[in-house]
């Protein structure tokens, strides 16, 4: 359905049948809902803290301890994250939490695999061009160089790539 044609249902209803709608929606659908908790309440601080712990969940488990994050889980939650709140400064803090933690993982059990450390590559690479097209490198270059230092520990020359995806970018 296009927007507009969406708009004339939406004039052709009540206020009441409206808010029906809305609430429904709210019901039914996660992000929406979630959407909604920050219209009516824009924590950006307090949404951004609770997708970190996602993130780390997704990361070192509910124990703490290190292990394989699933990728895709946590793109989807900086994608979710990205929908909501529409600043790219925080969007881009959590981009660089998620390969802050995902970069860690190694030095927690041990050097990473080679296919690990390539993926870690293409999401680093994804974020410094998100950081670098939003503006906001000067902001974030003291992480980025920290996580370069760490990435070190995951072998495979992941540190030489890292420096070589930022030097690139720059």
């Amino acid at each position: 359905m296009s927007k507009s044609k969406l708009k004339k249902e939406l004039s052709g209803m009540t206020q009441e049948q409206t808010a029906d709608l809305l609430l429904q929606v709210y019901d039914s659908i996660k992000e929406a809902k979630a959407w909604l908790d920050f219209y009516v309440d824009p924590d950006i601080e307090g949404l951004l803290e609770k997708y970190r712990k996602q993130i780390h969940t997704k990361c070192y488990g509910r124990n703490g301890t290190a292990r394989r994050p699933k990728f895709r889980d946590c793109t989807k939650l900086i994608a979710t994250f990205g929908r909501i709140v529409q600043d790219p400064y925080p969007i881009a803090d959590l981009m660089l939490y998620f390969m802050e933690q995902a970069t860690s993982v190694p030095g927690k059990r041990g050097r990473g695999g080679e296919s690990y450390c390539h993926t870690l590559a293409g999401h680093f690479s994804k974020t410094i061009d998100y950081i670098e097209s939003s503006g906001l490198t000067a902001d974030f270059l003291p992480r980025i160089e920290k996580l370069i230092r760490e990435a070190k520990r995951c072998g495979y020359g992941l540190e030489d790539e890292y420096r070589n995806i930022l030097n690139n970018a720059q």
